[in-house]
């Protein structure tokens, strides 16, 4: 009898996890940046400067009146020593843990992350 119960048991839960599996409980969406296919050459006016563009340039942009610390919408200020801590870069190419833009967007600090969570961004 015990055993009748234990295999229905475990019959009832195989039932239930395969249900949830087909309604999708168990499906995680990604983003539209993660699910793109990698080019071959990356290009930084093609490939870089969008996602920058929609996520970093209202602090690291073009306007003067809005921007707090480096510019990243100028290739050439996006690869160049960061002025206040030598020897760092905001983006080294073929290095990303090396640069401090890669370290800002994947770090847990919240006084660190980039963007800011309260950016909403």
């Amino acid at each position: 009898m015990k055993q009748k119960i234990l295999i229905i048991s475990i019959l009832v839960v195989l039932l239930g996890v395969l249900y949830a599996f087909t309604s999708g409980a168990f499906h995680v969406s990604k983003d539209d940046y993660s699910s793109l296919k990698l080019p071959e050459v990356v290009d930084y006016n093609f490939h870089i400067k969008p996602i920058l563009s929609d996520n970093c340039y209202t602090c690291h942009g073009p306007d003067a009146n809005k921007r707090q610390g480096f510019r990243l919408d100028l290739e050439e200020t996006a690869f160049s020593e960061l002025s206040e801590s030598p020897g760092e870069f905001p983006i080294v190419s073929k290095d990303p843990k090396r640069s401090k833009v890669y370290q800002a967007i994947v770090s847990d600090d919240p006084d660190m992350q980039m963007p800011p969570p309260n950016s909403n961004l």
